[in-house]
């Protein structure tokens, strides 16, 4: 009887709750005030060199002279380093005198062939004998070229014992030092050419079809060193290829020579987004809800109500975001943002508005 009476009291309960309306949730709502602005995306870089070598040598053998070290400047064609070539230089010795052999027999073979055709027009000579020495003609001249063929390998060879500078730049790095035996895949020196540099940036990929398919982006370069100053440029080079998970793409942007930058500094790049003007507006980041697969949405106050709407946000300074292409008529709800859901019963207990947006984003 006890679990009848329990089980009818519970059923009765659940009846009343679900006639009483649900229970509505108190939030801050914020009117943001809309700015009509030609947009801007400014992005955190990394200055780079164009070129930045690992340098090797061709050749293996013991490091005899190093001649640079670490933070000197290098010309390009200077030397940079060399290995022990005593082997190589007696090769190139001994191809020398193959190739002065060569040139001897050559002279001869070419002179008996003289005669022997001088002694044919008196038709005193056996044509046999012309062919035997037309022969050796054309062997002499054949081991010659094998000769010189030897002698210019040898000194190739023997070249290949000096590293030089493959373009002017800093040494950044040195791995060997006299005495050590190195191979064609050790790296000795590291070379950074400063004279040519540029700027790495990560763009988002929501702004790929805008910059992808623009032929000149103008980009301002802030750099984060006070005594430096901006530098006007513009985007060079864009990889249309996302990078991973970041769903980001890639993009350079060259800096002129004397920038006063060096490799591995900092900077920031301002772009200008082409041909585009959109209906900006900033919000508290307490207004976006994240998603699980990195999305994210804000919720406007409606009828009673929270609607949710699917929306990219840019981070501002002071804990603001910016929100472009919504509707800044709406109501837009900053706080309990973690438990709203589409649709759930809200009530404003207090509405303001948010500070204009009016920079770039």
């Amino acid at each position: 009887m006890r679990v009848l009476f329990a089980f009818i009291l519970f059923a009765v309960t659940c009846l009343v709750s679900a006639q009483q309306p649900a229970s509505t949730i108190n939030v801050n709502v914020v009117y943001p005030k809309q700015v009509e602005s030609t947009s801007s995306i400014t992005l955190s870089g990394t200055v780079e060199a164009k070129q930045n070598s690992e340098l090797a040598s061709l050749e293996a053998g013991v490091v005899s002279e190093i001649l640079v070290d670490i933070g000197e400047s290098v010309n390009k064609g200077q030397t940079l380093l060399r290995l022990n070539d005593d082997l190589g230089a007696i090769l190139v010795e001994g191809a020398k005198a193959s190739m002065e052999s060569a040139r001897i027999n050559l002279a001869e073979a070419k002179r008996l062939y003289t005669e022997v055709l001088a002694l044919s027009e008196k038709q005193v000579v056996a044509q046999s004998l012309i062919a035997e020495r037309a022969a050796l003609l054309a062997n002499a001249e054949s081991e010659l070229a094998r000769a010189e063929a030897d002698l210019a390998l040898q000194q190739e060879v023997l070249a290949r014992h000096t590293l030089q500078a493959p373009f002017a730049g800093v040494i950044s790095q040195r791995n060997a030092d006299v005495g050590e035996w190195i191979t064609q895949q050790s790296t000795v020196l590291t070379l950074v050419d400063q004279g040519h540099l540029r700027v790495n940036i990560a763009i988002p990929q929501q702004y790929f079809a805008l910059l992808a398919n623009s032929n000149q982006v103008p980009v301002t370069v802030l750099p984060d060193v006070q005594s430096i100053p901006a530098i006007n440029a513009s985007l060079s080079r864009f990889v249309p290829v996302s990078q991973g998970n970041s769903r980001s793409f890639q993009a350079l942007i060259d800096l002129p020579q004397n920038s006063q930058l060096v490799p591995g500094m900092s900077a920031r790049a301002q772009i200008q987004l082409p041909n585009t003007t959109e209906n900006t507006f900033s919000l508290p980041l307490s207004a976006i809800k994240q998603h699980p697969d990195g999305g994210s949405s804000v919720f406007v106050l409606e009828n009673g109500k929270a609607k949710r709407i699917i929306t990219s946000y840019m981070h501002l300074p002071n804990g603001q975001v910016s929100i472009s292409n919504q509707n800044a008529d709406l109501p837009y709800i900053v706080s309990g943002i973690e438990v709203l859901r589409d649709g759930m019963s809200v009530t404003a207990t207090n509405i303001s508005a948010t500070i204009n947006l009016e920079a770039n984003l």
